[in-house]
């Protein structure tokens, strides 16, 4: 009787795992800009505040100029590397 008890639970916990592990958006974020939920985000600086803020490749676009190290219009965009979501399969 336990067996079955002990067989049924963990069959219950390896298909919340796998549920869980179909979800698309899993360990995706947002992007500080837009808001939209992606599996790539570049963190950067981008206004007076200096604080470091987490972009999609849209809103990059916007903070850089598109530019890898900015231009002299975007005086305080600043590069500081990139986050991918590494749960996406």
């Amino acid at each position: 009787r336990r067996k079955a008890e002990r067989k049924a639970a963990k069959k219950a916990r390896k298909a919340a795992r796998r549920a869980q592990r179909e979800d698309a958006s899993a360990g995706q974020k947002q992007c500080d800009m837009c808001s939209k939920s992606v599996d790539l985000l570049i963190r950067c600086t981008y206004d007076e505040s200096q604080q470091w803020k987490m972009v999609c490749g849209k809103c990059w676009n916007k903070a850089s100029g598109g530019v890898v190290d900015g231009d002299s219009n975007h005086p305080y965009y600043r590069y500081g590397g990139l986050w991918k979501n590494r749960r996406k399969r």
